[in-house]
């Protein structure tokens, strides 16, 4: 199978458990690192065109006492490429079988599954084919299908500017590569992006340069099948039958995952609890790291490690005074319905 011809360690002077390839759906080879040990295991799922270094505050907050695995999707980084360039062999179920082999060949046997951007759509595709596998899912700043719908609120832009630019990478690959491989390796992408699309009083630039410079490198083609993909996809059927420990979690002024999509995620999942990232953009991961982690760890040690306590209702529970940064967990029975 095709492969990436090299890959970077995002997380240095933290103990590797593992690295190595897991043989994904296809037999595509799948790079995958497991940090650290112990339980609940921890596996981090990407957004699309994005290597696992945004992945790098939750490697060093968990894996002294967790592992913690991260991983490349197909055609990312070090992962390999299928025989064929077609759009079935880049969907959200190929992502979730990918996902399937990278637990097993990481010796996990149930995970808390971490997803952000496109990773969300993984993980929720992940837990509807393979539910046994997962003990708890944390959606961050991503929809949970046909993100084109609500990407910067404004559909009727968003559909025909993805056509466009699709177009334009389809009928002139050559030169489009050629303008703007040179330019994602500058300060040029990170300062357009401060203009609503990060936090730059947050975001630093040196945590968005493996970004850019990932995306300079991948093949353009694979970008645009897995968005397609995306696009395509739709958890929505099924996030009322979740029935693990869930925390949603959404920036503030997030462009690509508008806050009130992250709301309304919570308010369909039974039992979920919500952060919400003060001022977080679309890499409110990586904006806010401090505070994610430590609400991450208060999840696991209270709703995932201790389970479920003995006649714990969610429906039946009565609706506490939110805190800042945070908004308290709604019972199913208050959803808003489709």
């Amino acid at each position: 199978m095709s492969q990436v011809s090299s890959w970077k360690d995002p997380v240095p002077n933290v103990r590797v458990h593992r690295r190595h390839f897991a043989h994904g759906w296809q037999d595509v080879p799948i790079h995958f690192t497991a940090y650290g040990d112990g339980a609940p295991a921890i596996v981090c799922c990407n957004g699309v065109g994005v290597s696992t270094f945004f992945w790098k505050y939750v490697v060093k907050h968990f894996a002294p006492r967790h592992r913690v695995v991260t991983w490349d999707y197909r055609g990312h980084n070090g992962s390999g490429l299928p025989e064929e360039m077609k759009p079935e062999n880049f969907t959200m179920t190929a992502n979730a079988r990918d996902l399937l082999a990278v637990l097993n060949a990481a010796q996990v046997d149930k995970a808390v599954l971490l997803g952000h951007s496109m990773g969300c759509q993984v993980l929720f595709e992940f837990w509807h084919l393979f539910p046994e596998r997962v003990a708890g899912l944390i959606p961050i700043c991503g929809p949970y299908g046909h993100p084109l719908d609500t990407f910067f609120l404004t559909p009727a832009i968003s559909h025909p500017l993805f056509d466009a630019l699709h177009a334009m990478a389809t009928l002139y690959p050559r030169e489009v590569e050629m303008f703007v491989r040179p330019l994602l390796k500058t300060r040029v992408p990170f300062d357009l992006a401060r203009f609503g699309l990060i936090n730059a009083q947050l975001a630093d630039f040196e945590d968005m340069r493996p970004y850019f410079e990932h995306l300079s490198e991948m093949n353009i083609d694979v970008f645009f099948l897995m968005a397609r993909e995306m696009q395509n996809h739709d958890a929505g059927a099924w996030l009322g039958k979740i029935n693990v420990p869930t925390l949603v979690v959404g920036g503030e002024q997030d462009l690509f995952t508008p806050l009130s999509l992250s709301q309304e995620m919570c308010d369909r999942i039974a039992g979920a609890e919500m952060l919400v990232l003060p001022k977080g953009s679309h890499a409110a991961l990586i904006e806010h790291p401090e505070l994610l982690n430590l609400r991450i760890e208060k999840f696991l040690n209270e709703r995932v490690a201790a389970g479920p306590k003995p006649g714990h209702k969610p429906a039946g529970r009565k609706a506490l005074p939110a805190a800042r940064g945070q908004r308290v967990r709604r019972p199913a029975a208050q959803a808003r319905k489709k």
